[in-house]
């Protein structure tokens, strides 16, 4: 629990430290996007074996791997040039599982790419309550007037200690600060 409570903290402080630097050393064209996620999810294990596991946090009971997924995408871009694609590091804290009356935390740290027709792709570190794994996410971003309806396809790379988790979210995201660097 205390790894969950120090990644929400990192997320949270991340933003702020890049907002509090000066202007000068910030690239050209970065931006940072924030709005919420919403979508569904599935862990490719048994109904008992997720049973289990949540069983371990909440009240034991049969519980579904299939799970609504609510939550909140931080991201932060670097525009490349004078076009629309950029690179992006984006955070996202989500919970898995209200409708059964549990809430399963999961903090994922993306780094990806973006092209300018709204296609992107991005991977990184994901901690959940099925432990540590690898996130590889897919998706398209439709843009329109200044907000971001992103509809993305992610599903976790399998490792010996969790399962694979497919997920398709998809939300609103809107730019909260623009910053243009002072150029040579």
């Amino acid at each position: 629990m205390k790894t969950v409570v120090l990644a929400f903290v990192f997320v949270l402080a991340l933003p702020l430290a890049i907002s509090a630097q000066d202007e000068t050393n910030e690239p050209e064209g970065f931006n940072f996007i924030i709005g919420p996620r919403i979508g569904y999810s599935y862990a490719f294990m048994s109904q008992a074996d997720f049973s289990s596991l949540v069983g371990q946090v909440f009240p034991a009971g049969s519980y579904s791997p299939a799970t609504t997924v609510f939550g909140l995408s931080l991201e932060q871009r670097i525009l490349l040039g004078q076009t629309r694609s950029h690179f992006a590091f984006q955070e996202v804290l989500a919970i898995h599982g209200l409708e059964q009356s549990i809430a399963l935390p999961v903090l994922a740290a993306l780094i990806g790419y973006r092209d300018g027709s709204g296609i992107e792709a991005g991977i990184g570190p994901m901690l959940s309550a099925n432990g540590i794994s690898v996130l590889a996410a897919f998706g398209y971003t439709f843009s329109f007037k200044g907000v971001y309806i992103p509809v993305d396809l992610s599903m976790t790379i399998p490792n010996s200690k969790s399962a694979t988790l497919l997920s398709v979210t998809s939300g609103f995201n809107f730019i909260i600060e623009k910053k243009k660097g002072i150029g040579p």
